[in-house]
């Protein structure tokens, strides 16, 4: 009999919790993650996979809504190889959604009210 060697892979707790929500229905993932709002335009690599919906107000009084994962997924070849995503697997952008990806959005123009 030859020699074996059994070898035990332990994965981290990032690696469980990210096969644990890939594993989740998208109604399972809106009851964990329900809809947010947001100061600005935001994409993170570790919110990939969550179908989060988010809405933040822009610079020109629009409501934008978009779900995180498929605007990540259309931006992601160009993120990939720029340096801020590579360091800190985030990008945002603080005056509007990126004219790339506003397709992908429900933007609603907001009325001003008039302060009495």
């Amino acid at each position: 009999m030859k020699n074996q060697k059994t070898i035990e892979v332990v994965k981290s707790n990032k690696e469980l919790l990210v096969e644990a929500i890939a594993n989740l229905s998208p109604e399972q993932k809106a009851l964990i993650y329900p809809p947010i709002q947001r100061a600005n335009f935001v994409v993170r690599k570790s919110w990939l996979g969550r179908n989060q919906i988010i809405t933040f107000v822009n610079k020109k009084n629009q409501k934008v809504t978009y779900n995180h994962d498929e605007v990540l997924e259309v931006m992601l070849p160009k993120l990939s190889i720029m340096p801020c995503w590579i360091k800190r697997e985030y990008w945002s952008q603080s005056t509007d959604m990126p004219a790339n990806v506003r397709h992908l959005a429900t933007i609603e123009q907001l009325e001003i009210v008039a302060a009495k």
